[in-house]
């Protein structure tokens, strides 16, 4: 049928602290976002696709640990090359290093003839099924380099006031230059990882961005783009009418729990189809506990009939007094044939006033850091996700 298939947010090398496996360290929650990603590429083989594409986060950091490349490589990437189809992969923001000139474990994959890695925006075009198909690629670029980009198009230095709408522009009329030049082309696909104006997040985390950070909207894409097909977002979405993202092959976060995961199949005359996969069930228990209440009989009460297989996470809200009433083997008796599951206590009991702890963890030291300046900054617990990451990133 010679799809083309689109994956997004695979997220490869993202650690789990529970159902460790002693000799790799990998976590099996790990082995399934791993499973959905390879079941994707078995799809596209088996129905004799033209290209697969990873939009952006293939990792989940721009050096990850040897074991998980190379389950991408034994179960993704040589598969796919062995049946005749190209890979595609866009640098995203987990895996796209802040200087060019930095390797990543993306470029692990160069030396495969069937492979190309995109860290810098592209164009392409391929017959597939006897259509000449123009595409568009916008892999991540951090604000500094959008910034630097924006400089050496320009010649001469941006004030920091004005530099989210130059760079907007720029983006456009570079957008727009592309699509001019693919005028040709029965069909025009923009492929990219980037937040759309107007997204949905389903994330109970703040989503990973930082100041600046750019937004693409609406009128940056020219008429001639048939269609556009975005990573960064784990929510798969419509908006518009040719604006989709594919979403996460599986569930990441907690708010993710209800929505369906998969992969986009685009045809050579434009359709698209959602391929869904199956994902391991999450169930949330709200639980509120008073003190005439029996603690573990109302937790009990409250959990779902069936939890084999399943991550369950269970929320109570209580006053102090309460907490060591609850039996916490009879729950773990009860949950025994889940997948994993965690008890987080919320107090209902009036505040306390704790004096801050001392510590030299430099993680917690910029996070408090942060909390301090940016108190009153509405993207702040965002910032402060995205500062993490490159602390530890740097750190390693």
């Amino acid at each position: 049928m010679h799809e083309i298939v689109c994956v997004g947010d695979v997220h490869e090398g993202l650690s789990f602290d529970f159902r460790l496996d002693p000799e790799t360290g990998i976590s099996e929650r790990a082995l399934d976002l791993h499973g959905n990603f390879a079941r994707a590429a078995r799809w596209a083989i088996d129905q004799g696709a033209s290209l697969f594409c990873i939009l952006g986060d293939l990792f989940d950091r721009t050096h990850v640990a040897p074991v998980f490349r190379e389950m991408v490589r034994k179960d993704v990437i040589e598969p796919l090359g062995a049946a005749g189809i190209e890979v595609w992969i866009l640098a995203g923001n987990h895996d796209q290093p802040r200087r060019a000139a930095r390797s990543t474990s993306l470029d692990d994959y160069r030396g495969y003839p069937h492979v190309r890695v995109f860290r810098e925006p592209k164009r392409e075009v391929r017959e597939i099924d006897g259509h000449k198909i123009g595409f568009i690629l916008v892999p991540y670029l951090h604000p500094e380099q959008v910034m630097e980009q924006v400089r050496e198009s320009l010649g001469k230095e941006v004030p920091r006031e004005t530099a989210y709408e130059v760079a907007r522009q720029t983006w456009k009329e570079w957008i727009q230059h592309r699509a001019d030049e693919l005028k040709d082309a029965d069909l025009r696909i923009l492929f990219g990882h980037f937040e759309f104006q107007g997204v949905r997040y389903a994330t109970t985390a703040p989503p990973e961005i930082v100041p600046n950070d750019f937004t693409f909207t609406p009128d940056m894409i020219p008429d001639a783009v048939d269609l556009v097909v975005f990573g960064h977002i784990h929510m798969h979405q419509v908006l518009g009418r040719r604006i989709v993202y594919t979403g996460a092959p599986e569930r990441i976060d907690w708010g993710e729990r209800l929505d369906p995961k998969g992969f986009l199949a685009i045809r050579p005359d434009g359709g698209w189809s959602f391929e869904e996969l199956p994902s391991r069930p999450m169930d949330k228990v709200d639980v509120s506990l008073g003190m005439a209440d029996d603690a573990t009989e109302k937790v009990l009460a409250a959990l779902p009939k069936e939890v084999a297989g399943h991550l369950v996470r269970i929320e109570i809200a209580l006053p102090d007094e309460l907490r060591n009433r609850l039996d916490e083997k009879r729950l773990a008796d009860r949950l025994r044939e889940a997948f994993h599951y965690e008890v987080k206590f919320l107090s209902t009991s009036r505040p306390r006033i704790v004096a801050d702890d001392f510590t030299l963890d430099p993680v917690r030291l910029l996070a408090d850091y942060i909390d301090k300046v940016l108190a009153d900054h509405p993207r702040r617990e965002a910032i402060k996700v995205e500062a993490r990451r490159v602390l530890k990133e740097a750190l390693t």
